[in-house]
């Protein structure tokens, strides 16, 4: 397949369809895990800062007397809360707000009416730009260009007076360092990943196209041997109308001549018949009548039909049947008889003079098992994996001299096949030969 250019250019074409389609699909996935953890963060901060804004909101409330004035008691309320050019009131170490500010980055500010900030709680060493601020989720920068996500509430005085903002912040220091690793996990694992989906799809597209180039060889593989199949009698034809058509020859030779070609194309026509006929079963386009089909009737009848061809072989053609019931197969009994028959005939055609034949039926858990032994000339060891295909002959000499088309034994296997049944088969040359047929039984 390597050495096929026309394999090569297809496998390199479906190497870079996989990757590409397998390309966007990672690059996709990397984008979708980018957006998840960035709604992800947003959902949970908003969770935080509204639980966080709301207790704060409540507490304050109930202590502010005056308009954009910090009393005493919100100081104490708020420990560690910085006044804009003024005090800060003491941290306790058991303060939880001071924790949220110094270690998950929080900030707490307090602006009056004009958005101008008042006093500040883990955010001293921020500047903000002064604006009236949106009662909602917003992100804004610092002086530094930190970001934050903040959470706004207006604030009112006990007497429901307007006091001013309270203002809820959490940077994103955090998930940007997360999204820089993200990043750079993106940035070399998808360059890598993008190799190693490179090999994956080469190694995948050469499985693919493994049954592809087989057929391939395949179809090369009975082309040739059909053409070669049809050089001989096609030749042979040839010369024997171009003999009768001779007006030198004489009446006597032009009957020669016409029935050789008469042999010849009968020899054309069982040939073309036995192809169509293997390739529509193979296709499964001829139809099983599905019927209880007897064994033992099939193997007597297969005697006694093929007992005149033994005989005249100097064969001695034996049959056992080793059950005392009939066995029976759902199937289609022409062609079984057409399968045992091919097997039997191979075997008389394959045994010298004073040879033998022997046919066994026996039955094993469910299986009828149908053996055709000889004592032939056997099959060499290299020819055992090929004998099988389509126009395979061991001895091609003997195969033409007896009119086979070389597709007797394709033809019973695929007819085994197609009743859910198998055959094997071992020799040893100028021992003989024995195939199996099992066919499951009723």
């Amino acid at each position: 397949m390597y050495q096929n250019r026309l394999f090569n250019r297809t496998r390199i074409q479906l190497t870079s369809f996989y990757a590409v389609v397998i390309g966007l699909i990672t690059l996709f996935n990397g984008y979708a895990i980018h957006r998840v953890m960035l709604q992800t963060f947003e959902r949970t901060v908003d969770r935080e800062l509204n639980t966080l804004a709301g207790t704060v909101h409540d507490t304050l409330e109930a202590v502010l007397q005056q308009p954009e004035v910090i009393s005493p008691v919100a100081m104490k309320v708020l420990p560690g809360l910085c006044i804009v050019g003024g005090e800060c009131s003491p941290t306790r170490a058991d303060s939880k707000l001071g924790e949220l500010t110094q270690k998950q980055g929080y900030c707490l500010r307090l602006l009056n009416l004009n958005g101008q900030e008042i006093a500040s709680l883990g955010g001293a060493k921020h500047k903000f730009a002064a604006e009236i601020p949106k009662l909602k989720q917003v992100t804004i920068t610092d002086d530094r260009g930190e970001r934050y996500h903040v959470h706004t509430l207006p604030l009112k005085t006990s007497d429901e007076r307007d006091w001013g903002y309270l203002q809820v912040a959490q940077s994103y220091q955090l998930l940007d360092e997360y999204m820089q690793s993200l990043h750079l996990l993106l940035i070399f694992g998808i360059p890598l990943a993008m190799l190693i989906i490179g090999g994956a799809s080469w190694w995948l597209s050469g499985l693919a196209m493994q049954p592809i180039y087989q057929s391939y060889q395949q179809i090369q593989q009975f082309t040739a041997d059909a053409a070669h199949e049809l050089r001989t009698p096609l030749a042979v034809t040839r010369v024997a109308v171009e003999s009768a058509l001779d007006p030198a020859v004489i009446e006597s030779e032009t009957r020669t001549n016409l029935e050789i070609a008469q042999r010849q194309v009968h020899h054309l026509t069982r040939l073309a018949e036995d192809l169509l006929w293997l390739s529509r079963l193979e296709a499964k386009q001829l139809p099983i009548h599905q019927k209880p089909c007897c064994l033992n009737d099939l193997v007597s009848d297969l005697e006694e039909e093929l007992a005149p061809l033994a005989m005249a072989a100097e064969i001695d053609l034996q049959i056992e049947i080793l059950v005392k019931e009939p066995i029976y197969v759902m199937g289609d009994i022409d062609r079984l008889y057409r399968a045992i028959s091919n097997l039997i005939t191979n075997a008389i055609q394959y045994t010298p003079a004073a040879g033998m034949v022997a046919i066994h039926l026996e039955y094993l858990e469910n299986t009828a098992i149908i053996t055709v032994r000889d004592n032939g000339i056997g099959i060499a060891p290299a020819d055992l994996p090929h004998i099988f295909d389509r126009f395979y002959r061991v001895q091609v000499d003997r195969s033409r001299a007896t009119g086979g088309t070389g597709l007797g034994l394709a033809i019973v296997k695929a007819i085994v096949q197609t009743h859910q049944g198998t055959i094997q088969v071992s020799s040893k040359l100028g021992t003989g030969s024995i195939f199996t047929v099992k066919l499951p039984a009723k």
